[in-house]
C-alpha cells in the first residue's frame, strides 16, 4: 500500500490510495466468492457460475465491494500514519481497478489547522452596573404587567395599539381570494407586527362588529411567490375587542407570587436584579475578550462542521416552537422566510460557536489547562442541585439511562472551556 495526501480548500484533504499485486488479487478473490453465492447469471445454476462470468456480469458490484474492503484494510493506517483528524465521512471521487492494480481517490473533511493569535494581555471595556430605585421599579412593573389578563372592552370602545382583537378577515389580490388569507376568528394583538405592512395600524379606531377594508403590500421577498410585492385588500370584521387589565401591586399580589409582603418582594427582586445584571456585565466583558481572540485566530472550517451545527440549531429551534404550539413551517410562513434563508441567518452564529470551541480547546492544550478532581466534583454538585438531587442520585439516574459516561465527558469539556475563558479573563489588562 502507498498513498498520497493533498490539502484542498475548506479543511478538506484528498487521499489517493494505491494497492498492487497479491493484496489486490486476494481481496478480489474474496469479493468474487462472496458475490458468486447469490449470483444469478443466465446459462449457469445459481452459485455455480465461473469467476470470469461473475467478474464480467457484476463488475460494478465487485468494484464497490473491493473498494469497501480496501478502505477497511487501509483507512485507519492512513489516518494514523498521515496524522489526519477527520470530522466527517469520506467522499469517494474516483476508483480504478485494472488487473492487480487498485487505485481510489477520496476526500475527507478534517479538523482545521488553527493558528492562534494573541489571547493574553487583551483589553476590553467592562460596563459598570448601579442598582437603584428606577431599575427596581421597572422590574416590578414588568412583573406585575406579566400577570395581566384580557377582558372584553366596554361598549363603544375603539381599538387601540395594545388591545387584542378577535378578527375575521379574507384577503384578495387583483380581486381574487388567495390561499391562506382567510379566517373567521383570529386573535391579534395590535402593535405586535404579526401581520404584514401597516395591517394592524389600520385597525386602530375600529369598534366591535365594524367591517372595513385594509389595504397593504406584501414584501418583495415574501416566501409565497404569487403574493410577493403585490398589493392586497383584506375585508375585515371585528368580532370582539379585549383590553388588558393589569393588577395592582398589593400585599395580596405579593403573597400570591410567593413573597411574604411587598417589601419582601422588592428586597428579593433587588438581589435577583443585581445578580442577573452583574452576570450580564461579566458575560459581555468576557464576550468582548473572546471576540478579540476570534479575530486574532486564523482557521478555515470544513463545510460539514458548519452544516452539522446549523442542523443542530434548527432542531433546537423546532423543539422550542413545538413547546409554543407551533412548528417550523408555521414560523417560516409567519416570518415570510424560507428554510434556506433561515440557514443563512443561523450560519454566522454556528461558525462562531465552532471556532470558539476549537480555539478554547487549543488554548487549553497550549496552557495545560485541566480540571482537578475537586473542580469536577464541584461542578457535579452544581448540576445535581439544578435537578434537586445529590450527586449519588444524579449518577444513579444517569447510569439507568446508560448516559453517565457521555454526561461526564460533556461536563468535563464544558467546565474546561469555562476555566479557559477565566484564564483569558485573568490574563487581560
Amino acid at each position: 500500500m502507498n498513498y498520497e495526501i493533498k490539502k484542498l480548500e475548506n479543511s478538506v484533504v484528498e487521499i489517493t490510495l494505491k494497492v498492487e499485486g497479491t493484496a489486490v488479487l486476494e481481496a478480489k478473490k474474496v469479493v468474487v466468492t462472496k458475490v458468486a453465492k447469490d449470483a444469478a447469471i443466465p446459462g449457469f445454476r445459481k452459485g455455480h457460475a465461473p469467476a470470469s462470468a461473475i467478474e464480467s456480469h457484476y463488475e460494478g458490484v465487485i468494484k464497490e465491494e473491493l473498494t469497501d474492503a480496501m478502505l477497511k484494510e487501509n483507512y485507519e493506517a492512513i489516518i494514523k500514519d498521515g496524522k489526519i483528524n477527520p470530522v466527517d465521512y469520506i467522499r469517494t471521487t474516483d476508483v480504478k481497478l485494472d488487473g492487480d492494480k487498485f487505485e481510489m481517490t477520496f476526500n475527507v473533511d478534517v479538523f482545521p489547522e488553527i493558528t492562534l493569535g494573541e489571547y493574553k494581555g487583551l483589553e476590553a471595556t467592562k460596563e459598570s452596573f448601579e442598582m437603584n430605585e428606577e431599575v427596581l421599579n421597572k422590574e416590578v412593573e414588568m412583573m406585575v404587567a406579566a400577570k395581566s389578563s384580557l377582558e372584553d372592552a366596554a361598549e363603544g370602545h375603539k381599538a387601540e395599539l395594545g388591545d387584542t382583537v378577535d378578527l375575521a378577515f379574507e384577503g384578495f389580490v387583483d380581486g381574487e381570494a388567495f390561499d391562506g388569507g382567510k379566517s373567521e376568528s383570529h386573535m391579534l394583538k395590535l402593535g405586535t407586527k404579526s401581520f404584514i405592512d401597516t395591517f394592524e395600524d389600520q385597525l386602530v379606531g375600529y369598534e366591535k362588529d365594524q367591517e372595513g377594508d385594509i389595504v397593504v403590500n406584501f414584501p418583495t421577498e415574501y416566501n409565497a411567490e404569487n403574493l410577493a410585492g403585490k398589493e392586497a385588500t383584506f375585508k375585515v370584521k371585528i368580532n370582539g375587542i379585549k383590553v388588558t387589565k393589569t393588577p395592582e401591586l398589593t400585599e395580596e399580589f405579593a403573597k400570591e407570587e410567593g413573597f411574604e409582603s411587598v417589601e419582601d418582594l422588592r428586597t428579593k427582586k433587588t438581589e435577583e436584579i443585581k445578580t442577573r445584571e452583574e452576570n450580564r456585565v461579566l458575560g459581555d466583558y468576557r464576550q468582548a475578550l473572546l471576540n478579540q481572540v476570534l479575530a486574532n485566530t486564523e482557521m478555515t472550517l470544513p463545510l460539514s462542521m458548519i452544516a452539522r451545527e446549523i442542523k443542530g440549531r434548527i432542531a433546537e429551534m423546532e423543539n422550542q416552537l413545538k413547546s409554543q404550539g407551533m412548528n417550523l413551517e408555521m414560523y417560516l410562513q409567519m416570518s415570510g422566510s424560507t428554510v434556506e434563508q433561515l440557514n443563512e441567518q443561523v450560519k454566522p452564529m454556528a461558525e462562531e460557536k465552532i471556532k470558539l470551541d476549537l480555539i478554547l480547546d487549543e488554548i487549553a492544550k497550549a496552557e495545560d489547562i485541566k480540571l482537578s478532581t475537586e473542580e469536577l466534583d464541584a461542578k457535579l454538585v452544581d448540576v445535581a442541585a439544578i435537578y434537586k438531587m445529590d450527586v449519588a442520585k444524579l449518577k444513579e439516574e444517569l447510569t439507568k439511562a446508560n448516559n453517565l459516561e457521555n454526561f461526564m465527558t460533556n461536563l468535563t469539556v464544558d467546565a474546561t472551556m469555562e476555566k479557559t475563558v477565566m484564564f483569558i479573563q485573568e490574563q487581560a489588562k
